[in-house]
Formats: structure tokens, sequence, C-alpha cells
């Protein structure tokens, strides 16, 4: 299988550097440059499908990059961003962040998600070459996941800029 695995588009709340989390978050004018540009990058690969997050800029930013070509395409909260519990909304710098509230997604719990969204693709999309559109922490687990980094190395893998691809061998 030929993972093509994609951030959105820059949104109003990257810009905001707010904890995002599972917000439907607002595609900027530059993200959706960004998307088309994605969509641009990939008209000559052969898609069998794609999978994304539910959440609304990323749906944005598939719509924007692959929009007319006719795919299957799956919106699946397993490929959700970190959930922030709490802190969702919030200025990043307006937190201790040593400290997680109690109700968000920890480290631990995306890095196994991550693996879950590997094994998804592997039971549903064997054999064929998908489009994955998600977010950065999501992508960084995945990144590590795939490549056998574990969870105490994450910060090794950069996070994806806005609307790049990684093309993976699952």
């Amino acid at each position: 299988m030929n993972v093509f695995l994609a951030r959105h588009g820059q949104t109003e709340e990257n810009l905001s550097r707010i904890f995002q989390g599972h917000l439907p978050g607002h595609l900027t004018e530059e993200g959706r440059r960004q998307a088309v540009a994605l969509g641009e990058s990939l008209k000559d690969i052969a898609l069998d499908a794609i999978v994304s997050s539910d959440l609304q800029r990323v749906v944005d930013t598939v719509r924007l990059a692959v929009g007319d070509r006719g795919l299957p395409w799956e919106k699946n909260a397993l490929f959700r961003e970190i959930d922030w519990g709490s802190w969702t909304g919030l200025p990043i710098d307006s937190v201790d962040r040593s400290r997680l509230p109690a109700d968000a997604e920890t480290p631990e719990m995306l890095y196994a998600r991550a693996g879950r969204c590997i094994e998804y693709l592997r039971a549903h999309y064997a054999g064929k070459s998908v489009l994955v559109v998600a977010h950065g922490q999501i992508n960084r687990n995945i990144l590590a996941q795939v490549k056998g980094i574990p969870l105490s190395r994450l910060k090794e893998i950069p996070l994806m800029k806005n609307a790049s691809v990684e093309v993976l061998g699952l």
C-alpha cells in the first residue's frame, strides 16, 4: 500500500497559536492556496481513495485539493488531531504545558491511536494508493510508528508543514 500522508492547510487558529485540537478550524487564504497547491502536487498520482479526519479544516483542504477527482472519500474520527480537552481553544502560552489537563489525550494515548490508524489502513486499503489527510500531531505519531521510533524519541520527527506530503509504503 502506498500512503500519501498530508497535513491540512494553514488555519486562523494556527496563526492565533491556540490549542486547536478537535475544533473545526478555519482555513486562511494562505491555507486555501496551500490546499490547491497540494492538489497540484498530487494531480499525476493515481490514487484509489482518500481517508481523512472528519474535522472541517481537513474536509476543506481535501475539497480544495482533490474535490473534482471523484475518488471514494472516507471521513474518519480516528484520524483527528490530539484532543486537548479543557485546553481546546485556549492560547498555547496561557497554560502550564508541563501538566496536561485530566481530560486531555495523553501522548501515550495519541501514539497508540496512531498505531490504530496504521492498522485500520492496512485492514481496509491493502494494495491501494491512498491519500490520508490529517493533522500535525497525529501525523507525527503515525510517522513515528511507521519508522519504528518510540514515543520517547517522538520529537526527532518534525511536525509536518501545512499541506505538505510524506510518502509511506505500508
